[in-house]
């Protein structure tokens, strides 16, 4: 099972994708939780602009408590500017508890 991966820089993922079931998990202090995975189609595509890049990543992070980012090869200038797009983001959409 799982989201499907290519072996290209051609995107699989088109916009969300969430699992169908949560994930049962076990937090950091022995609490039992559900885990929602989403996957996301990469920054950058080439049929993608940077405005759709933004739309996307802002509701992945609405919906996440945890963000992973995954990179094809040596972490390079673009992939740097993309994680600096990320962490800008995360700076506009705060969380009140």
């Amino acid at each position: 099972g799982g989201f499907p991966v290519g072996s290209t820089i051609n995107a699989c993922t088109k916009g969300l994708w969430v699992w169908s079931e949560p994930v049962e998990a076990t937090g950091p202090d022995g609490t039992p939780m559900r885990v929602l995975v989403v996957d996301t189609e990469g920054i950058g595509a080439l049929d993608a602009s940077p405005d759709h890049d933004m739309r996307v990543f802002t509701l992945a992070l609405l919906l996440s408590s945890c963000v992973l980012y995954n990179s094809v090869g040596a972490i390079d200038e673009q992939a740097l500017s993309n994680l600096s797009l990320v962490a800008n983001l995360t700076k506009r959409v705060r969380v009140s508890a």
